[in-house]
C-alpha cells in the first residue's frame, strides 16, 4: 500500500503544526538569525513558516509533493520541487538543514546525505528529527493499533543506521537529543478526529480491520475519559559536515 501525499496534503496541517519546543532546541544548538536554512521535506511549510516569523533566517523548503508545495507557497515561503536525489540549489548554499519526520520517507539515505552535503556549507550542520525503534513502541496509540509497530519499524531507520549512513557521506555525529517525557492525559477530541481522517500516514498502511477495531477502542477510552500514562518523545540527530568535503 502506498500513500498519495497530494491527497494527504488536504488534511496535513491538522497533524503537522510547528512544535515550538523543537524550534527552541534548534536555536539552543545553533544561531538561526541571519542564516540560510533549508527545511528538507518541508510538507506544507509549518516549521519553516514559524522559524521565518520568529527569526531573521532566510528560509527555503524542498518537497516532492505538488500538493504540499502549493499549501506552503500560500505562506509566503520559497519552496521548490526536490527530493533525496535532487535538491535544486547551488553547492555550499545552506548554513543549516533540518528535516522533521521525513527520514522514514527517504528510499536511499546514502544518496540523500551526499546531496545534502553538496548544498551545505563546510562545517555546517544537519538536524534530523525522528523516532528510534524503541520510541515507536512507546507511542500511546500502540495500545489501540498494535499493528503499526511492525509497519513503522519497516519504514523508520533506527538511530545507529542513520548515523552510519551519514558518516559514509562525510558527516560526523555532533550530538543526539532525546525528548522523552512522562505525562498523564486523556485522549483529546482532536486526536480522535485525526485518527478518523487517517491524518497520520501509518493508519493508511495497516489492514482496515485492524484500523477499525482500534478506532472503536480508542473512542471508548475517549468517551470514558481514561487516563493515559505515557513516556514518549522524539530523537534529534545532529550531524556536522566535515571540512574536507569542500
Amino acid at each position: 500500500m502506498t500513500i498519495d501525499y497530494n491527497i494527504l496534503a488536504r488534511d496535513y496541517d491538522l497533524t503537522r503544526t510547528a512544535n515550538i519546543n523543537i524550534i527552541n532546541l534548534f536555536a539552543d544548538r545553533l544561531p538561526l538569525d541571519g542564516k540560510i536554512i533549508l527545511d528538507f521535506g518541508c510538507g506544507t511549510g509549518n516549521f519553516a513558516y514559524a522559524i521565518k516569523k520568529l527569526t531573521s533566517a532566510d528560509m527555503y523548503g524542498v518537497d516532492p509533493s505538488e500538493g504540499m508545495r502549493t499549501q506552503a507557497l500560500t505562506k509566503g515561503l520559497d519552496v521548490r520541487c526536490g527530493d533525496h536525489a535532487s535538491v535544486p540549489f547551488d553547492d555550499n548554499f545552506f548554513d543549516f538543514i533540518y528535516m522533521t519526520d521525513v527520514i522514514h520517507h527517504v528510499p536511499d539515505m546514502k544518496t540523500m546525505f551526499c546531496e545534502l552535503s553538496r548544498v551545505l556549507k563546510p562545517s555546517s550542520h544537519i538536524c534530523i528529527l525522528t523516532e528510534s525503534h524503541r520510541q515507536l513502541e512507546t507511542r500511546f496509540w500502540v495500545k489501540y493499533f498494535p499493528a503499526v509497530v511492525a509497519t513503522e519499524k519497516k519504514r523508520y531507520p533506527d538511530i545507529p543506521d542513520i548515523i552510519n549512513a551519514a558518516k559514509i557521506a562525510g558527516f560526523d555525529e555532533f550530538n543526539v537529543d532525546v525528548t522523552d517525557m512522562e505525562s498523564d492525559f486523556t485522549i483529546s477530541d482532536e486526536f480522535v478526529r485525526i485518527v478518523e481522517k487517517k491524518g497520520y500516514s501509518m493508519f493508511r498502511l495497516i489492514e482496515e480491520a485492524d484500523y477499525q477495531a482500534g478506532l472503536v477502542e480508542l473512542k471508548k477510552d475517549f468517551i470514558n475519559k481514561i487516563i493515559i500514562h505515557s513516556n514518549h518523545g522524539e530523537t534529534l540527530i545532529w550531524l556536522k559536515k566535515r571540512e574536507e568535503n569542500l
